[in-house]
């Protein structure tokens, strides 16, 4: 019995010996990146600085056909690496250009070559830089980029990969609360046409980004980076309000509504609209994260979307 227990004992310190050889080889194996890449030796980086760097240097030094990554793993991380290199979004406006970019990537068995993850990134970005110098203002910037996987879009073996870039422009920022009584808002164009106060969703779109969307700011130095965004959304017929304006939903639903709605309609469609986003947020604070974007499309129905983030700020320059 004795001898047994020694030599459980002798197994369980070869073991421990083993591990410790194992975790100081990857630990010096994990040195030896960091050093060999430039960018990761500043005492100013946080773990997820350093976590887009690693992966930026493994799409760069994957070769076609090489490495993969699970779809939905490879996509987020593209996400995050976009708004890591190219965004900054400490500075918003209400007033968004919204750029869309559509990719086909290949698929086997879910996974991905990281070499095409980087190809979509190398041409997303140059669109992407594209478009914004296109658009007026002095303070032009890219505030997030979101790239997800499109579900209902598949074709054989491939997936559709949709990216959108969010440019705030310089618009001047529409009155938040306040909507004039002699005023009215269109639902739908073809049966009014002698409203004069805009189009309904589209001025409740804008007005709840300039009510719900805080800017961020970081240190001297720091730029504010988003990542890991979460989707919240909500279509009209989802939206239960009997007590609402078109007395079914508590969005605009264009079945339902009058052609035109009045200062006392769009009041109340706008706190409907907020008191959604704000029970999204507080589910979003759990997970500590915070208020990205939000759309509210005039399509019919309505649809309203709020994409919650962790938000944090990065030491690392933009990209070339």
């Amino acid at each position: 019995m004795k001898k047994h227990l020694k030599l459980v004992a002798t197994i369980a310190t070869l073991l421990l010996v083993t591990g410790a050889i194992i975790t100081f080889e990857a630990c010096n194996k994990k040195n030896e990146v960091v050093k060999s890449i430039p960018e990761l030796n500043v005492a100013e980086l946080t773990d997820f600085d350093k976590e887009m760097i690693l992966f930026g240097e493994k799409m760069k030094s994957a070769q076609k056909g090489g490495e993969t990554m699970k779809l939905e793993e490879a996509v987020r991380n593209l996400s995050n690496y976009q708004n890591f290199r190219l965004c900054d979004a400490s500075k918003f406006s209400s007033d968004i250009e919204r750029y869309t970019i559509e990719t086909e990537i290949p698929v086997t068995d879910g996974n991905v070559y990281l070499s095409d993850i980087y190809s979509i990134y190398l041409s997303n970005k140059k669109q992407i830089r594209d478009k914004l110098a296109t658009l007026e203002g002095d303070n032009k910037t890219i505030y997030c980029i979101i790239s997800r996987v499109d579900t209902n879009n598949k074709d054989g073996d491939d997936a559709r990969i949709v990216t959108n870039a969010i440019m705030p422009r310089d618009g001047v920022e529409p009155p938040a609360y306040y909507f004039d009584d002699e005023l009215c808002w269109v639902v739908n164009h073809q049966y009014c046409t002698d409203c004069t106060g805009g189009n309904a969703i589209n001025v409740l779109d804008q007005r709840l980004r300039t009510i719900m969307i805080s800017n961020y700011g970081c240190l001297p130095g720091y730029r504010v980076v988003f990542s890991n965004e979460v989707a919240k959304e909500i279509w009209a017929y989802e939206y239960v309000d009997l007590y609402s304006p078109n007395g079914h939903y508590g969005m605009i639903h264009g079945d339902y509504d009058s052609y035109c709605l009045s200062a006392d309609d769009m009041r109340y469609y706008l706190g409907s609209a907020i008191n959604k986003i704000n029970e999204w947020g507080n589910e979003s604070d759990v997970e500590g994260k915070v208020l990205e974007l939000i759309w509210y499309a005039p399509i019919s129905p309505s649809y309203l979307l709020a994409y919650f983030a962790d938000v944090s700020c990065t030491y690392v320059g933009l990209d070339d």
